[in-house]
């Protein structure tokens, strides 16, 4: 029987785009909260869901469900906390008990804010709630040999949130309002696809448990519309302004996150944004 790779969250932003670069050789598989065509239904929450997948010994999970939004996970803790970390964790055992391996999607905000470049050795302080999260559900299955966790920067592409923001305005001829200072090592989301695919093939070269999935360079969101602009958004205009206090509660304003591992995984050097920029938009 031909092994399996399963998306957990097969419509989101990063497992769609797994769930697409699934080798042909292998039987590619996705789930989603609600029930819909050529997706299996699985609530986080809801551990009946479960049995519905037909997990077997060899098989890849990539758990990248979550509730993600910073200010959800801090007003509607409990909710959250259901999903991300109860659910979660039960699936994730559902999984190991029946001899999967499991990819968890974690978040360089474990880490908390810090200017100072660091690697996966650096210690933890979360900062906020959705970052708590991850972080109780890596810390749960620490030493467990068939969970490996990647923690995510922001990941950019044609389609993730700033840069479509970014292009509405361009196309209005509306200033962009960008937050300053707000620095993470942004990474092309071609590398975090190609880099998880690579970690579930190639599992048992890489002992490391935790991985960082970041570019190689910490930009801010100035330095992002900037490269944009060079690239693609011709007319971009935008101005800057310092958020309030109550915004980098959840959101540190530096992550200077980078990792030994992650190009090793890849094979190559990750991608800066203008390069990832240039293949996004056509323009190599």
């Amino acid at each position: 029987m031909a092994k399996k790779y399963i998306v957990i969250g097969g419509r989101g932003y990063v497992g769609s785009a797994i769930y697409s670069k699934i080798p042909g050789h292998l039987i590619g598989l996705r789930t989603s909260s609600t029930n819909a065509s050529d997706f299996i239904q699985v609530r986080l929450g809801s551990p009946e869901d479960f049995s519905s997948l037909p997990i077997s010994r060899g098989d890849v999970i990539f758990l990248t469900a979550a509730i993600s939004a910073p200010d959800i996970c801090a007003n509607e803790h409990d909710r959250a906390w259901a999903v991300n970390v109860i659910g979660s964790i039960n699936l994730i055992i559902y999984a190991i008990d029946r001899g999967a391996r499991v990819v968890f999607f974690s978040s360089d905000t474990v880490y908390g804010e810090r200017d100072d470049d660091f690697d996966e050795s650096a210690i933890c302080n979360p900062a906020g709630e959705y970052a708590v999260m991850k972080r109780e559900l890596e810390q749960r299955f620490d030493g467990i040999p068939f969970f490996k966790a990647i923690r995510l920067s922001y990941v950019f592409s044609k389609d993730d949130k700033f840069t479509r923001y970014l292009g509405g305005c361009a196309e209005r001829s509306e200033d962009a309002e960008l937050f300053h200072p707000f620095y993470r090592s942004i990474v092309h989301r071609d590398d975090v696809v190609a880099g998880a695919l690579a970690l579930a093939e190639r599992w048992d070269e890489f002992p490391e448990q935790i991985i960082n999935f970041g570019g190689p360079q910490v930009l801010s969101r100035v330095d992002f519309a900037q490269a944009l602009r060079d690239v693609h958004f011709d007319n971009l205009r935008f101005s800057v302004t310092e958020p309030n206090a109550e915004f980098f509660n959840n959101r540190p304003r530096v992550i200077a996150m980078n990792s030994p591992v992650f190009g090793r995984l890849l094979g190559r050097p990750t991608r800066t944004l203008f390069e990832a920029a240039r293949i996004e938009f056509d323009a190599i």
